[in-house]
């Protein structure tokens, strides 16, 4: 067997939740691109034209009733580069918390599967061991460190040396080493989309922002008003994208500092354990001396 490719339980539906959000991004992704197309034939600079030729029905059609200039009116007359803008930090946003629950899904059965080995390893060897090692990280680094060990039982001599026990323990914390580095990164999965989320998503919604002011000032410049009911409208929908860029950040930010913490931990423990395994294979050699 090989000692850096054991099977993980738990990595296919792990990928299929991966697939399934990644598919529901695209949808929603195809379904938002539909809708921005859809409402681009509406030209804003004629809305803007529209409002200073009659600044007062205008005011009373905007702010008579402040429900209907809700975000779904702001999005539905912003510009068609700001509604792309939109589309895409909400899609950003949703997969910011379709990685939370990814993870907090991961890291609770490694952390329980970590512990049920842990126990079983404890106990003492048995046949519980066998069957509970390939579940876990721990686990995993424990038949690699085993695999190294029956190999140098395999090929040592009648007499084993001090130096010969030393090199084996190095090999041991070599191979359960690389075995911990797959498992973490594979916990680390998805933590650079969760980086750039939190750091673009702001800029992208600036982004949007500035656009449609240009757009709302271009407007103002071709009616020749500045009324505020003309102004106003146009600022909101582009207030709007900076909005929905911090509303992507902000929580992919804290779920990235959340999880960084969680593996940092989880290093943590891997590595007390490593040392624990190393520990409880000299002991056996100096027993059996």
């Amino acid at each position: 067997m090989d000692p850096f490719n054991f099977p993980i339980r738990g990595r296919s539906w792990q990928a299929r939740l991966r697939r399934f959000s990644l598919f529901s991004l695209l949808a929603f992704s195809t379904l938002g691109a539909g809708f921005v197309l859809a409402q681009a034939g509406a030209d804003p600079s004629a809305a803007v034209a529209q409002a200073a030729a009659d600044p007062a029905g205008s005011a009373v059609l905007v702010g008579a009733d402040g429900e209907r200039f809700g975000v779904r009116e702001m999005f539905a007359q912003a510009d068609l580069v700001v509604k792309s803008v939109m589309v895409l930090l909400v899609l950003m946003s949703l997969l910011s918390w379709a990685i939370l629950f990814e993870k907090l899904i991961t890291f609770a059965a490694a952390r329980r599967r970590n512990q049920q080995f842990l126990r079983s390893f404890r106990a003492g060897p048995g046949a519980q061991l066998e069957e509970q090692a390939s579940a876990s990280a721990l686990g995993r680094m424990w038949l690699a460190s085993q695999a190294e060990l029956r190999h140098f039982g395999q090929h040592r001599g009648s007499n084993v040396s001090a130096d010969q026990i030393n090199r084996l323990l190095q090999r041991m914390a070599l191979t359960a080493s690389i075995v911990q580095e797959r498992d973490l990164a594979r916990l680390g999965g998805m933590m650079g989309v969760l980086a750039t989320i939190g750091a673009t998503a702001p800029f992208i919604g600036l982004f949007g922002t500035v656009w449609g002011i240009l757009n709302s000032f271009a407007g103002i410049a071709t009616a020749k008003s500045a009324s505020l009911a003309v102004v106003a409208p146009g600022i909101a929908e582009a207030l709007l994208a900076t909005a929905l860029g911090l509303f992507a950040a902000i929580p992919a930010v804290m779920i990235f500092n959340k999880f960084a913490r969680d593996i940092n931990g989880f290093v943590g423990s891997l590595d007390n354990f490593s040392a624990e395994l190393l520990a409880s294979v000299s002991r056996q050699f100096d027993e059996g001396h």
